[in-house]
């Protein structure tokens, strides 16, 4: 009777279903508020995890576990760079993982096709019934533990393996997962890794020391600045920002197997919160963007970022004189078939500003302005492109310009600019919408206005 209501609702308003209570005194209270749950995360989540929502009889969490998970496209590409490090260390059906942190198991769900034994840890033994049951369902041979997980319990579940091994599983061969908790005891959000929970930097230390064939696999929060997390973890990092729909959503570091002859590693020895003799580096940076088109990943290594000789256009600082094809004014912006490039937010959050200019042959608009320019109507990487259609000085300059031509709405944006976006946008007395873009910069050192209009990358 619980199922056939959950299924005969499932697209009903769950706001007005709360209210007609007393329609269904078949259902007890806590029945009615399980359906009400259940209905409920169907709906929030039927796009962001398609797979599940196709499942009949699939139990979904309270709302805050469906905030938090990860959704079906990140989940399927954390699976892809399991496959590939299986392939990389020529792993044959022997692929252990552990998911630390399992939660509402999204990940577990998928990574597991990528293991021959999976082991999935969670402390909120609801959480881990509705997991488990979920695993079950979907036909996946998954063990649960209800319980936390930290030094000791890693200890405990390792050292028995590691003496009688694991059925169809080579003892530490394998991938530890971890998604922290990033919400203190008041539920606010933290950012630091050392603010997370559990204690991502002692395990990742002590499996450094003990177990080097088990490979780390960390989700992390996209505001965390990756640099300072792979100086706190120490050893060798590959670091993967992703996006989805051009807004970043996870931060992965993936730990590295010894370097081999030709992998290109950039030392970043760390002064604090490490103990004596422990460095870190950085092996490459990846900046994946995924869409509607599939996606997209660009690599570079810190070195390559280090050693770009940016090209800017005029009267910005560059340690390099600027070829004569390059010597374009601003005035000349608007006579010259030119268009205006902002790279997809994952590559921004990798910090590859120099990188782009010269992999890519493209003209940045300041050093601290990332905005690059380009003679052709199409760049090789995921973002958002223009076709400039003028270059204005100052506000009045655009208001007299639109108000000749009859135009009315227009989207605006800034990047590095004077003034922020809704203050401009209120000073150039334009309604938001329209196929018109006005996005105010800084180019050769000056801030300027850009009336554009956007193509497709």
């Amino acid at each position: 009777m619980l199922q056939r209501f959950i299924t005969d609702n499932q697209n009903a308003d769950v706001a007005l279903l709360a209210l007609q209570r007393d329609r269904y005194p078949m259902l007890s209270d806590s029945d009615f508020r399980f359906a009400l749950q259940q209905i409920d995360g169907r709906q929030r989540t039927r796009d962001k995890l398609p797979t599940f929502a196709a499942i009949d009889g699939w139990c979904y969490p309270p709302r805050l576990n469906l905030e938090q998970c990860s959704s079906e496209r990140t989940a399927r590409f954390k699976a892809e760079l399991l496959a590939a490090r299986i392939s990389q260390l020529s792993i044959v059906n022997s692929q252990l993982l552990i998911d630390a942190t399992g939660g509402y198991g999204v990940d577990t769900f998928f990574m597991s096709e990528q293991a021959a034994e999976t082991h999935y840890f969670e402390q909120n033994a609801d959480l881990a019934a509705i997991a488990e049951h979920n695993f079950r369902l979907a036909g996946k041979s998954v063990c649960c533990h209800a319980e936390s997980f930290d030094v000791a319990a890693l200890k405990n579940f390792i050292e028995p393996m590691s003496k009688m091994g694991a059925a169809n599983v080579e003892p530490m061969s394998g991938v530890l997962y971890l998604d922290p908790a990033r919400r203190d005891s008041h539920g606010g959000k933290v950012f630091r890794l050392e603010d997370c929970t559990p204690n991502v930097i002692e395990i990742v230390r002590f499996v450094q020391r003990n177990y080097p064939d088990l490979h780390v696999l960390l989700k992390l929060s996209p505001m965390l600045d990756f640099h300072q997390a792979v100086r706190q973890l120490g050893g060798t990092w590959g670091v993967y920002v992703v996006s989805v729909n051009a807004e970043v959503k996870e931060l992965l570091l993936l730990s590295a197997p010894a370097p081999v002859v030709g992998n290109p590693i950039t030392p970043i020895h760390s002064r604090e919160g490490q103990g004596v003799g422990l460095s870190s580096s950085i092996s490459y940076i990846h900046a994946v963007a995924l869409d509607a088109h599939g996606e997209h990943i660009f690599t570079f290594t810190p070195d390559e970022e280090s050693a770009a000789e940016p090209r800017y256009l005029p009267n910005t600082q560059s340690s390099t004189a600027q070829p004569p094809n390059t010597q374009l004014s601003t005035a000349q912006l608007t006579n010259t078939q030119l268009y205006l490039f902002e790279p997809d937010a994952a590559i921004l959050k990798t910090g590859a500003f120099r990188l782009l200019s010269t992999r890519y042959n493209l003209l940045k608009a300041a050093p601290n302005t990332h905005l690059y320019f380009s003679g052709k109507p199409n760049v090789d990487l995921p973002g958002r492109l223009w076709l400039i259609v003028a270059v204005y000085a100052s506000v009045r300059d655009v208001q007299r310009a639109f108000a000749g031509q009859g135009i009315t709405h227009a989207n605006v944006l800034t990047r590095n600019y004077v003034l922020p976006a809704n203050t401009l946008r209120r000073q150039l007395r334009l309604k938001d919408g329209g196929n018109d873009y006005i996005i105010g910069c800084r180019i050769a050192d000056k801030p300027v206005l850009l009336h554009c209009k956007r193509k497709n990358c």
